[in-house]
């Protein structure tokens, strides 16, 4: 509240700042709005964001500062989790974009780039591809192959592939995303922690273990340098470090990384937020494997409450969640309760594809991949 409370009292003090419809007043609000959404202060972030909005309406007509406003919205609730609310906003960005400024733009890409995210999330595989690829193609014309920018999109359709079991695929280019960065040589300001936890990830999947760990703590201690021990982003570099442990058969170590993430995410993600659930869902696995029946149940029940209010009913990962808890019920011999969440995992199976089933979906624990969302202007 400390940001919002500042932008209001500069907002009224200052006369220019406090007129309404000008680029003056859009643009602190903008970066008021970006800095609070960049520290996970959603709250914050979504209230700069709509009154930029209701000043970006104000201008003239095509404007690209209302796509801009828009897109801005769509990555706040993107970032927590909220897929159905932030893909309107980045179809409406979309449309206004490639209106305005023509479909090959810097700015379409970034588009299209962030709705990819959206249909990954929604299992439409197909559709994320597509959308990234086009994204790519948009991005090397506009600012040149091998340019450092490109990492973003190479390691956003590296996650793609991972998710849907292209592994050698995935892995290509999570490396060429990450060569692109090296050799930027401190031209550009793009934080290489999502790609290290992405590729370190990968390993973790392929029993790469002595690879996975130090990408793990390198992305951790890079985060830790740069936003400090509160943030959502700590929180999935420790919930990715307790399943690589959970993974090797460490159990009490994956228990204690587990306990932090989750107190992290709670505290700067939210108590509902889907991280939230990510968490809770992998360390009920760890206590169901351990025996530890009661601890469990009652984290598998909050993270399928979290995840279908986030992802929705019909989500793969509500699907796993259900299968997880049916085979805990039927072991304290609940059959009927049992049967029942069984059968919800499986309608849920059946409205997915052969195509979009998530290879993630056959993991034995969820590590939280990070895409890089568009950002532009």
């Amino acid at each position: 509240m400390g940001l919002m409370i500042l932008m209001l009292f500069l907002l009224t003090s200052v006369p220019w700042l406090a007129e309404a419809g000008t680029p003056d007043r859009w643009q602190t609000l903008t970066e008021a709005g970006t800095a609070a959404r960049v520290q996970a202060h959603y709250e914050d972030a979504e209230r700069l964001f709509l009154l930029a909005n209701h000043e970006a309406e104000q201008f003239e007509p095509g404007d690209t500062r209302v796509a801009a406003t828009l897109n801005h919205l769509g990555l706040v609730y993107h970032a927590q989790g909220q897929y159905a609310r932030a893909k309107p906003y980045y179809e409406q960005a979309l449309v206004l974009w490639e209106r305005t400024l023509g479909s090959d733009h810097a700015d379409v890409g970034s588009a299209l780039n962030n709705l990819a995210e959206i249909y990954q999330e929604e299992g439409a595989f197909e559709q994320a591809e597509a959308a990234y690829l086009r994204s790519l193609a948009i991005e090397e014309r506009a600012i040149g192959r091998g340019h450092p920018e490109l990492a973003i999109g190479f390691n956003n359709l590296a996650g793609l592939y991972r998710k849907q079991g292209r592994l050698v695929q995935a892995e290509s280019r999570f490396r060429l995303a990450l060569a692109l960065l090296s050799g930027a040589e401190g031209t550009v300001s793009i934080d290489p922690s999502p790609f290290l936890n992405n590729l370190a990830s990968l390993y973790n999947e392929k029993g790469f273990y002595a690879y996975a760990e130090p990408l793990y703590r390198q992305a951790l201690s890079l985060r830790l340098e740069r936003l400090g021990n509160h943030h959502p982003s700590i929180a999935i570099c420790l919930n990715n470090l307790a399943s690589l442990y959970h993974t090797q058969g460490l159990p009490e170590l994956a228990d204690r990384y587990y306990r932090e993430a989750l107190k992290i995410s709670e505290s700067a993600a939210g108590p509902e937020a889907s991280l939230t659930g990510t968490i809770l869902g992998n360390w009920a696995w760890l206590s169901h494997e351990r025996g530890l029946v009661d601890e469990a149940k009652l984290r598998y029940q909050r993270a399928l409450v979290i995840q279908q209010q986030t992802l929705g009913r019909h989500n793969p990962m509500v699907a796993m969640l259900c299968e997880r808890y049916a085979g805990l019920l039927h072991g304290l011999g609940q059959s009927v309760e049992a049967s029942l969440f069984a059968a919800r995992a499986a309608a849920i199976r059946v409205q997915q594809t052969h195509s979009s089933r998530s290879h993630e979906q056959n993991q034995p624990n969820v590590t939280s991949q990070e895409a890089q969302k568009g950002v532009r202007r």
